[in-house]
């Protein structure tokens, strides 16, 4: 068999919103092989999901939605990650994983690969908060900004050190 005929392709979204020193985040994962889906249009139905299911109305603007990474993985999978940030976003209690923004890791070819998968979205995380800060540094005509409180726009200017490494 053909290898690249039982290729799937994994759309990966990570939820994420930083709460006083500690990104929280929540990883939800859909199969676009299965639905043969647009993983643009594919990111924007589960965001109004997730709009939908937050307590409180999130208006579309007010999430900051960036393509971050995609990774191979055995056996056969391409993993297509974007991260969708919102400061209004609320996390059902027991359903987000917690993060102290000073434990974010810049990733160097020296890092070693991740022995778990909590290791795994740790340092997926990590890559896509030091994205973001990239974006929001360099890129003077992205409306990133725009969807940040004032507050959270000093933590991504705090984690711009370098850029923000490789995922494993």
């Amino acid at each position: 068999m053909n290898p690249l005929n039982s290729m799937q392709t994994i759309l990966e979204i990570f939820y994420l919103r930083v709460i006083d020193d500690k990104v929280h985040y929540q990883r939800k994962q859909a199969n676009l092989s299965k639905k043969g889906s647009d993983p643009n249009r594919m990111i924007q139905s589960l965001i109004q999901e997730k709009r939908k299911n937050t307590a409180g109305d999130i208006e579309k603007k007010e999430f900051v939605i960036h393509s971050t990474s995609w990774r191979y993985m055995q056996p056969g999978k391409i993993v297509l990650t974007y991260v969708a940030y919102s400061d209004a976003l609320e996390f059902e209690n027991g359903k987000s994983k917690r993060l102290p923004l000073k434990k974010l890791k810049t990733i160097t070819k020296k890092s070693r690969k991740p022995r778990s998968r909590v290791e795994l979205e740790r340092q997926v995380v990590s890559h896509a908060m030091r994205h973001i800060a990239f974006l929001i540094k360099t890129d003077k005509q992205s409306n990133f900004e725009s969807a940040l409180s004032p507050e959270t726009k000093k933590v991504f200017k705090s984690l711009w050190v370098s850029l923000a490494g490789r995922v494993y």
